[in-house]
């Protein structure tokens, strides 16, 4: 079936001439808090030029491959590609990344895949709020701009070429409407003033990853036992989703009376030093050597993430000595330090940890 809506699309978008193209720019004209919005988002930044992470795994990708996933990537970061058939990053649609035009053609979504399941009509307007009196683009309506719909061909699920499930954001918001019928829009385009954002808000704007998860904390004198709960009160999908590179770990430290440290969970490298407090999935080839890029991932060797509305407890056995204050960080990173490193990646935004909560708590005797 998939195959077959594939098809149509392509047959349908051979009609387009790159002259139909309208940049996002030309829509600031009239929508300008809208377009400059959109400038700010990772939608507009999503390309191969403008954002180093995917760069870095793209030009890796091509070559590991010997270029068999150029074109891959591609569909859902520059998606006008699609409709025009070429992955050129001279072509002004294709430096846009997911432009305006791109979502406000799409007149029918036929999967889940990728940009290639949304069917698009160059000549016409769509949107949730039809206007067919306007002047300058009669607009129609489609009620999947009010839902996850929209969102769901590039975020919904991704396999590897080995068939491996990469990302299955999709399956875990599905989860999570089930119980609260809330859409993709809800946290990712509110309504702060009339209109839907178009920042398209997610963890590269720090306001929305803080105090998405709710820490507490206790411990046991006994057992010298310090407890935390993490609970996902934020995001209605997994915390860390989407690509695997993504992870989120807890920085634990117990200080003494004069603030020096005395413990800590880990130094350099949560993912060899201390699983306990990490938040991730791992991806290895057939040897079980990992984390390896998705597309040579043969096998997944470690996932352990915080679903929607659940509970996760991570117990610390914390030292014996005069311990009087404790503190916990829940930090986000878009790629492990290894990773970012390989890849030459050297801008702070990427290279920096987010916190996402912390708590300290006082030891009222000063012992454990």
């Amino acid at each position: 079936m998939v195959k077959t809506i594939y098809f149509i699309f392509i047959s349908f978008s051979l009609t387009f001439s790159q002259n139909n193209f309208i940049s996002a720019s030309k829509c600031g004209e009239c929508h300008q808090e809208i377009f400059e919005e959109w400038q700010s988002s990772m939608h507009a930044r999503a390309t191969s030029l403008k954002d180093p992470l995917f760069n870095g795994m793209y030009q890796l990708a091509i070559k590991e491959t010997e270029g068999k996933l150029k074109s891959k990537c591609v569909v859902c970061h520059s998606p006008m590609s699609a409709v025009f058939h070429t992955i050129s990053m001279e072509e002004e649609f294709n430096q846009e990344g997911i432009t305006c035009q791109f979502c406000h053609s799409t007149t029918h979504i036929n999967g889940y895949q990728s940009a290639k399941n949304m069917e698009l009509e160059l000549d016409t307007v769509y949107s949730d709020n039809p206007d067919p009196e306007n002047s300058a683009h009669p607009s129609v309506h489609r009620e999947f701009f009010n839902n996850s719909e929209l969102c769901l061909p590039c975020h919904a699920i991704m396999k590897n070429p080995k068939d491996l499930e990469v990302c299955a954001t999709g399956a875990e918001w599905k989860a999570y409407y089930e119980t609260t019928r809330k859409n993709c829009q809800d946290c990712h385009m509110p309504i702060p003033n009339g209109n839907k954002s178009h920042l398209f808000a997610g963890t590269h704007q720090n306001d929305l990853l803080k105090n998405s998860v709710e820490m507490n904390l206790s411990h046991s004198d006994s057992l010298r036992e310090f407890t935390i709960t993490l609970t996902n009160i934020g995001a209605g999908h997994a915390i860390p989703t989407g690509t695997p590179l993504r992870m989120v770990m807890l920085k634990v430290f117990a200080y003494d009376s004069s603030g020096n440290i005395l413990w800590e969970n880990w130094k350099v490298n949560p993912i060899k030093e201390d699983k306990n407090g990490l938040f991730m999935k791992i991806m290895a080839d057939a040897e079980g050597n990992g984390p390896v890029p998705p597309w040579r991932a043969t096998q997944t060797i470690f996932e352990r993430r915080l679903m929607p509305g659940e509970a996760t407890v991570v117990n610390y056995q914390l030292p014996k000595g005069e311990i009087y204050d404790v503190e916990a960080r829940l930090l986000y990173r878009f790629a492990p330090e290894m990773i970012l490193e390989r890849l030459g990646i050297t801008d702070p935004h990427f290279l920096k940890s987010r916190i996402i909560v912390q708590k300290g708590m006082k030891i009222q005797s000063g012992k454990l």
